[in-house]
């Protein structure tokens, strides 16, 4: 049967242009592990995941679209999988600095996935410094959010130093299912063929769904140049440009900040705060002091995009996206961060809750309502013509909290002693700041557009900076 994308999954390939690579991903470092020579560690860490492909089946299949996207993309299985193409093996010239770390991987997030091959990618990194290893995984947004990637991709880690042995294999099973574009075309025609009438309440259908973007889009116009924003939470198209928003470049760069979680949720504790508010003040901190820097004068706040999880109890392993968004003031006009933090937990304990309901199914239903034709070929206009840097943005910055491991793991034997997360970049957004709890570490991945973001490593330490003085700050344990 053909497996076809959700509408939202099926955005992230649509709307992927030059320069914005749809991956979310991890860089995780290892602890030294019973393998002492790196060749062996590689094809030790190759094999063991060679293995376990089959338990996580997006990872053996490709993706097909039809010819001018008549139909959303599907999934198909690879029935050779060259592991070398998927698992590689690098090393940091000499000595092997963090600074030297971290180019790696910027490079590495910059190049886009081959849609010829499964889309995803791991380096296994040598040379570091310290002696130690790391690997950096690369997965595109199609096949996973930031909860469903962390909790269904840890099938490549295990819970003890043991390896454990791979789950059997399932019975192969011959499917007729289509797996070429001009199959998906020829399964379309015959549809059609079968019922005539499919064409036109298509075409009726289209017309109707554009009519209602148009009218959504001119009504929010409308009210955001009569001011109506709620007085708690942002509305739509608030936020005003600055330097943060721009299509991203092909280019990235991408930085790491560990910190103590201990100390991290002992400072929002005393606020009165959750980690999450801890998180949007300390970025709110950061980036003010980084746009004065750049001479900027923020009239209004920041306007932070950041993505929320809807799925129900029990359904975190599920693949795919399952995710909508909110909006949230980070207050940057406040001077003081204790008065800052507050106003933005403030904030989140009126609005989170409202927000999270009303958008539940917002990207969802905006995705199925536009069909694949129109968002492909909306993607490319708005890339050819520059509309990102043009029109009004949704927000500034993106930032995410995703929830980490309630366990330890080891990768081949090889303790994970560090995992920073990876957010995508794309739309409007130079920026994203993706935060992950692991173990005792707060583990910041900032990644940005190198043209746009050309000090994100200043961005870095003031990020450190901001926890630093909250943790100071703090009543002692």
């Amino acid at each position: 049967m053909t497996q076809f994308l959700d509408p939202l999954d099926s955005a992230f390939v649509l709307l992927e242009v030059p320069g914005s690579a749809m991956n979310i991903g991890a860089i995780v470092e290892l602890e030294f592990g019973d393998v002492a020579d790196p060749k062996e560690r590689y094809e030790l860490i190759r094999n063991n995941i060679e293995a376990r492909l089959h338990e996580i089946p997006v990872l053996s299949q490709r993706l097909v679209r039809a010819p001018f996207d008549m139909t959303w993309p599907i999934m198909v299985n690879e029935k050779k999988i060259e592991i070398e193409k998927h698992v590689i093996r690098v090393a940091l010239p000499a000595p092997g600095t963090p600074d030297q770390f971290d180019e790696l991987i910027s490079q590495f997030l910059s190049q886009q996935l081959s849609p010829k091959r499964p889309l995803w990618q791991l380096l296994v990194i040598e040379g570091m410094q310290d002696g130690r290893a790391a690997v950096a995984l690369k997965v595109h947004h199609a096949l996973a959010d930031g909860v469903s990637g962390a909790e269904t991709f840890a099938s490549l880690f295990d819970i003890s130093p043991e390896v454990r042995p791979p789950a059997p294999k399932p019975e192969e099973v011959e499917d007729e299912t289509v797996t070429t574009s001009f199959g998906l075309l020829r399964q379309g025609i015959g549809k059609i063929r079968k019922d005539p009438t499919l064409a036109i309440r298509n075409v009726r259908s289209w017309f109707v769904r554009l009519y209602t973007i148009v009218r959504a889009v001119v009504r929010v116009a409308i009210l955001r140049r009569k001011n109506k924003a709620t007085p708690d939470q942002p509305s739509l198209f608030e936020a005003k440009r600055t330097s943060l928003n721009a299509a991203s470049g092909t280019e990235k760069e991408f930085h790491r900040l560990q910190v103590s979680l201990a100390d991290s949720k002992r400072a929002a504790k005393s606020r009165g705060a959750s980690v999450t508010d801890f998180v949007m003040a300390v970025s709110s901190g950061a980036l003010r002091r980084l746009l004065e820097d750049r001479g900027e004068t923020l009239k209004k706040d920041l306007i932070a995009f950041v993505p929320i999880n809807v799925r129900g109890e029990g359904e975190a392993a599920a693949l795919g996206n399952q995710i909508s968004g909110m909006l949230v003031r980070l207050h940057t006009n406040i001077d003081d961060p204790e008065e800052r933090i507050k106003a933005i937990s403030a904030d989140s304990k009126k609005t989170v809750g409202v927000q999270r309901q009303a958008g539940a199914q917002m990207l969802q239903n905006i995705t199925k309502s536009l069909g694949p034709t129109l968002l492909a070929i909306g993607g490319k206009l708005i890339h050819n013509f520059g509309l990102f840097n043009k029109i009004p943005p949704m927000a500034n910055v993106m930032i995410s909290s995703v929830p980490g491991p309630p366990l330890p793991l080891w990768l081949s034997g090889h303790r994970v002693a560090s995992a920073a997360p990876v957010g995508p970049l794309f739309g409007p957004f130079a920026l994203n700041i993706t935060v992950l709890g692991f173990e005792e570490y707060l583990e910041f991945g900032i990644y940005g557009c190198a043209e746009a973001m050309p000090d994100i490593s200043k961005l870095r330490d003031y990020l450190r900076e901001e926890v630093e003085a909250f943790i100071a700050s703090s009543p002692a344990p």
